[in-house]
């Protein structure tokens, strides 16, 4: 999960959009394009922007948007559009860099996992019949972000890897050399048939496997089940992993130490397209056919350093970047 903007911005240089009189187009953040009907903004003026995937309340403001209150990604006149932009009150006192979500009583759209239940009055500490209460042995998945926002935080030329973003659901897994734990991105689950998680957990053989290496919890993708997105596992939960954190030690692994634990334990990582000197260009990467299945496209990617690094106000250095066709995709849906 990366930490959900709505943010006042400064509109940046308008474009004329090439199809449409009456669109413009601009670039929010140095990497989100936004079209939006011409005359509403001028350059310079300050705009709140809604990325994908934002709710926005059941109001007369958004009445304009016919009922669809959530935010998708689109191509407008055959130009992709990330976001909307809407207008700043003045009277809010709002200044550039405020983030207005709660103000503007706007959320992030959020994919709930099936076994969870719905209600207002979940506890604050959920102990569903297919969850487990969490002992706080290993930690949920560090935060991703947006490359198109966080563009910065990668050197020209410093080595990284690339790997595939597989569509699924987040799994994480670790032995205590006691027994097998086994984790969705918020919660533990309970060994039962009826958990994706333990079926993916089962058809890898995570217990006989991480008895070896104790204490080192696994996360990847739980994938295959997903719409549209088989992978070719004959829609069979399955288990792909992308990071391992040491508890001892309090650090995510170096990409070649990954590559040696999940060689080690016989367990596929997610693919890696590249490895090598970072150029922007190689966010292309990002839109493309699945590597695992060749009949559907990808979801996007994520990009990481070699070796472990922070970078101030952003925290890990690890991004990811959606595929502009998935996107899409998702929007149509």
């Amino acid at each position: 999960m990366s930490e959900f903007h709505v943010e006042v911005v400064r509109v940046g240089e308008i474009q004329k959009h090439p199809n449409a009189d009456s669109l413009s187009l601009t670039m929010v953040h140095g990497g989100y394009p936004v079209v939006f009907r011409t005359g509403d903004f001028e350059e310079g003026d300050l705009a709140v922007y809604l990325p994908v995937d934002s709710i926005v309340p059941d109001e007369e403001r958004w009445a304009f948007l016919g009922g669809h209150r959530r935010i998708r990604a689109k191509r407008l006149r055959g130009v992709f559009s990330m976001g909307m932009l809407a207008q700043v009150d003045p009277a809010e006192g709002w200044d550039e860099g405020f983030n207005v979500a709660e103000a503007m009583r706007i959320t992030k759209w959020e994919e709930t996992e099936e076994e969870a239940p719905r209600g207002p009055n979940r506890p604050r500490q959920p102990c569903y019949d297919g969850d487990e209460a969490d002992p706080g042995l290993f930690p949920t998945y560090t935060d991703i972000e947006g490359w198109r926002r966080y563009k910065w935080a990668l050197a020209d030329g410093e080595e990284v890897f690339i790997t595939e973003k597989i569509h699924g659901e987040n799994m994480r897994a670790m032995h205590d050399g006691s027994r097998l734990w086994v984790g969705s991105r918020t919660r533990i689950k309970r060994p039962t048939h009826a958990s994706k998680w333990w079926l993916a957990a089962v058809a890898s053989d995570l217990e006989q496997k991480l008895q070896a290496c104790p204490g080192i919890a696994l996360y990847g993708e739980c994938h295959g089940y997903t719409g549209g997105f088989p992978y070719g596992t004959g829609k069979q939960p399955t288990f792909r992993v992308f990071d391992a954190f040491d508890t001892a030690a309090r650090r995510y692994l170096d990409h070649e130490q990954l590559q040696a634990l999940t060689a080690m334990l016989g367990l596929p990582m997610v693919p890696v397209l590249y490895r090598g000197p970072w150029s922007t260009d190689l966010v292309s990467l990002a839109d493309g056919a699945s590597t695992l299945d060749g009949s559907h496209i990808r979801e996007g990617v994520v990009i990481r350093p070699v070796c472990e690094r922070f970078a101030l106000r952003l925290g890990r250095v690890i991004l990811k970047m959606h595929g502009e066709a998935f996107l899409t995709r998702k929007a149509a849906a």
